[in-house]
């Protein structure tokens, strides 16, 4: 078992009696590092502690905005554990719309994996905006959310679609993208990114087509982030993944079908999180910001262990162009 593995199960312990171990012996006090954006990056963009959401319980899990309501946040609370449930939170906003903190967290769906584990780094509409999705660590799953239920409608074992345990991670390829609608999978463990699609079934969820390719990446990988070209300090369509084991987040250019290039990674944030020998953190959710298109970052932070924290990155006024493009 890889030190990677080690550390990302007793990150999905982080709920349970470990938790408390660490709290009364001391541990999880180590210096962390404060996120830094790379040199390129802070050009066009500043990085904002948003701090935590009042009554989400740790460790904080995807999350994504709903797509009928730009205020309404969802996320997943008691990530990685059986207990694990999805909460909603209405943020809060300044006159520019963007956000400066969160109201209580309520929860409204349970999300837990197939037999153990829960929602881990993913949550996401499904493009027609009807089923929630999420992924769950270390079952390989995916589970869906009716609007009207508050239980998982429906489970899929990844493994039995050739999706190498565990995810991870999913995202759908949003509109005016190569590849739109398409799902976007990740296998932590193996840092691999799939390409596939999703049916409708009769029930009102849908089925998952066992992946057309696979790609090898590197870190970790968790919650993705699809960027347009023409976002200050991108020139071509891009995509952001957080990665579990590096503590940054990753930039990667997309080819002619959608897919990212491995060879144009690039650091787009450094040291947003830390591990040690007995760390219990993580870079897990990412999502957009519908209004402002800022990018939210869901994370544990090892010296506040019974605490996450939310990071928005946005773009910094009157910014000058560098003279070297990416």
């Amino acid at each position: 078992m890889t030190t990677y593995i080690v550390r990302r199960k007793l990150f999905a312990a982080i709920a349970g009696v470990i938790f408390v171990v660490l709290i009364t012996l001391g541990k999880g006090q180590a210096k962390i590092s404060t996120p830094k954006l790379a040199s390129y990056f802070s050009s066009f963009y500043s990085i904002i502690d948003l701090g935590t959401v009042p009554k989400l319980p740790p460790a904080y899990g995807g999350l994504t905005f709903d797509p009928k309501d730009a205020n309404r946040l969802l996320i997943g609370g008691l990530a990685g554990t059986q207990k694990a449930e999805i909460y909603e939170v209405r943020v809060k906003r300044a006159p520019n719309n963007h956000i400066t903190g969160f109201n209580v967290a309520s929860p409204i769906a349970k999300a837990p994996g197939i037999g153990k584990g829960g929602i881990d780094a993913s949550l996401a509409y499904s493009p027609q905006g009807d089923v929630l999705f999420y992924t769950s660590y270390d079952d390989n799953s995916i589970g869906q959310i009716k609007r009207s239920s508050r239980i998982p409608t429906k489970q899929i074992n990844l493994t039995s679609l050739g999706i190498a345990s565990s995810t991870g991670a999913l995202a759908f390829v949003p509109k005016g993208f190569v590849g739109e609608n398409r799902l976007k999978i990740t296998s932590y463990t193996t840092n691999t990114l799939y390409d596939t699609t999703i049916t409708p079934d009769k029930a009102g969820t849908y089925n998952i087509v066992a992946p057309s390719k696979s790609i090898k990446l590197s870190g970790g990988l968790d919650a993705m982030i699809f960027v347009k070209a023409g976002k200050p300090g991108f020139f071509k369509d891009s995509l952001l993944i957080a990665e579990f084991d590096t503590n940054n987040v990753s930039a990667y250019q997309l080819d002619s079908k959608g897919d990212p290039i491995p060879s144009s990674r690039q650091n787009f944030i450094a040291g947003i999180s830390y591990h040690s020998p007995t760390s219990l953190t993580g870079t897990i959710g990412a999502t957009t910001d519908p209004l402002t298109g800022d990018f939210l970052f869901s994370t544990i932070l090892e010296n506040t262990p019974t605490k996450g924290r939310i990071f928005a990155v946005r773009s910094s006024a009157k910014t000058k162009v560098p003279t070297q493009l990416r």
